[in-house]
């Protein structure tokens, strides 16, 4: 079912930007993988991570220029978080300022709710080559749950960035949660928080661009069974994040993205979590690669 609503998303996002003739149009497909997360399927909690349980998913999403101000985006997106995301934003911008506010739809993430509807919003305000700020809110639409397979969808950033030769640093808050009514009596509730400082390195007439970051990041998975306590998985990880833009041709950029566990910890309800110490499942990690296409 997700294989066919992809193709159908793709005909549409090329029928939508394709028509809209007035500036240049940006496709970008990535494929996601990793294995820096929870079992999204288990129904209690977890006393350790193997390491070798993959996830993985695929986005593809595009970027229509209308005018000098305003610009259509529209895509399919997958996060390991908040799972399958589709959207449409129109952005306003002046010299100082952008808006931003659209519809998104969680699609296809439970077989009792195909779709799920939210709202969109981000501002941005910026001192040109001094430094920045932006914010960004999405949220479902919804009342609280009424039956199995209903869930909620957040997604929060606050970014603070400042200009220096051939580099922006930033620092930035995300949060992400996806709460799920899993049974008629079983709410699971996943979140994911994340303190980062970056470094986005460029240099006129290179066609490579390195973006680095350091950040500490908190992965939770609660589980509320009716009638009985709450209980809960932490995982706390230092992730070092190395992405390249690399610009083959004026039409075409490979994009690779990757998220380094350099130090982990956490917890199965009172007891420590157990971590992989040997073999593949050492190593964890997140990444994303793809390409974009402009046109």
């Amino acid at each position: 079912m997700k294989k066919n609503l992809l193709a159908f998303f793709t005909l549409f996002l090329f029928f939508i930007l394709g028509n809209l003739t007035l500036g240049a149009v940006e496709i970008t497909t990535l494929l996601h993988g990793g294995n820096l997360t929870f079992d999204k399927e288990s129904k209690n909690i977890e006393d350790s991570i193997s390491g070798t349980d993959y996830f993985y998913g695929l986005s593809l999403f595009g970027e229509q220029q209308i005018d000098d101000n305003l610009t259509l985006n529209a895509g399919f997106q997958y996060d390991p978080i908040l799972r399958y995301t589709t959207y449409t934003t129109f952005e306003y911008a002046r010299d100082f300022y952008t808006i931003s506010v659209g519809p998104f739809f969680g699609l296809f993430n439970s077989r009792e709710t195909i779709m799920k509807n939210g709202i969109s919003t981000g501002v941005r305000v910026d001192f040109p080559g001094t430094a920045f700020a932006s914010f960004r809110s999405d949220s479902s639409i919804a009342a609280r749950f009424t039956k199995a397979g209903d869930y909620l969808q957040e997604h929060n950033e606050i970014a603070l960035g400042y200009y220096i030769p051939h580099a922006i640093c930033s620092v930035h808050l995300v949060t992400k949660r996806y709460v799920n009514q899993q049974t008629d009596d079983l709410e699971v509730d996943d979140s994911f928080t994340e303190y980062s400082y970056q470094v986005d390195i460029f240099q006129k007439n290179v066609p490579v661009r390195v973006l680095l970051s350091f950040a500490y990041q908190k992965l939770d998975r609660n589980y509320s069974l009716e009638g009985s306590s709450k209980e809960s998985n932490t995982l706390n990880s230092l992730a070092l994040g190395t992405d390249f833009r690399i610009e083959l041709s004026p039409d075409f950029t490979l994009l690779t993205m990757l998220d380094s566990n350099i130090y982990s910890f956490g917890s199965a309800g009172g007891n420590a979590l157990n971590l992989p110490d040997s073999g593949i499942g050492i190593y964890l990690f997140r990444c994303a690669f793809g390409a974009e296409l402009s046109f």
